[in-house]
């Protein structure tokens, strides 16, 4: 239990901080959703540009088995690699937007 808690907030930390950079164009709000009880973690962008709709997933973590899955990462930063910075071993981490297949090309876990 208490890695769950460990990983979950160092997720929450990654995404608190990514969630204070706001974008330079339109009217457009950085949202964490912080889903505990089902180990959900997203900042997504909402807003406009103009007359264009933004919204959108820019970071999605869940927690599964004891593992971070890095669902989404539409970003240059390497949320992996920050997580083992932060103390997280590599077979913690999955790669989820990556195929299976891909995945076992990798240093990190492959997930279940």
């Amino acid at each position: 239990m208490a890695k769950l808690e460990e990983y979950r907030e160092k997720v929450k930390q990654i995404l608190i901080q990514y969630s204070q950079y706001k974008p330079s164009y339109g009217e457009v709000e950085v949202e964490q959703i912080f889903d505990v009880e089902r180990d959900r973690y997203q900042i997504i962008s909402v807003g406009w540009n103009h007359q264009k709709r933004i919204y959108g997933c820019m970071m999605h973590f869940d927690i599964k088995d004891e593992k971070i899955w890095i669902q989404q990462n539409t970003t240059e930063v390497d949320l992996a690699n920050e997580l083992v910075e932060m103390g997280v071993p590599k077979s913690d981490i999955v790669i989820g937007f990556h195929t299976p297949k891909m995945r076992q090309l990798t240093d990190f876990s492959v997930g279940s």
